[in-house]
C-alpha cells in the first residue's frame, strides 16, 4: 500500500507544479491546458505540440541551409605603382603649452 500511495502523492505532485507552470509561464497557450475544459485542453495540446514541432523542423532547416552554404574566397594582390614618399619629414616636437595658445 505504501508504494501505490506514494505514487500517487507523487502524481499530485506532478500535477500540481505542471498546473502552476502552465499558469505563471508567459507564453500564450499553456494557462488553457491548466485551466479549461477537456476539449480546450486537448485542442491547446495540440496547437502548441504542432508548434514546437514546426519551430524544431524550421531551426534544424535554417542551420541545415546555413551549413551547406557555398562560399567563394579570392584573393589578389593589386600590384600598384608605389606611392612616392617624401625624403625628409619635419616635425615640430615641443609640445604645445597655455601660453603659447594665449598669445
Amino acid at each position: 500500500m505504501s508504494d501505490n500511495a506514494s505514487s500517487e502523492n507523487l502524481k499530485s505532485k506532478v500535477a500540481g507544479d505542471f498546473k502552476e507552470f502552465c499558469t505563471t509561464i508567459s507564453a500564450h497557450g499553456f494557462s488553457y491546458l491548466a485551466t479549461s475544459s477537456r476539449t480546450t485542453k486537448f485542442t491547446w495540446l495540440i496547437i502548441l505540440l504542432l508548434a514546437f514541432v514546426f519551430g524544431v523542423f524550421h531551426l534544424y532547416f535554417l542551420v541545415s541551409q546555413y551549413l551547406n552554404y557555398d562560399y567563394h574566397e579570392s584573393i589578389f594582390a593589386n600590384n600598384a605603382e608605389t606611392p612616392v614618399f617624401p625624403d625628409v619629414t619635419f616635425c615640430d616636437t615641443t609640445a604645445i603649452s597655455d601660453f603659447s595658445m594665449e598669445r
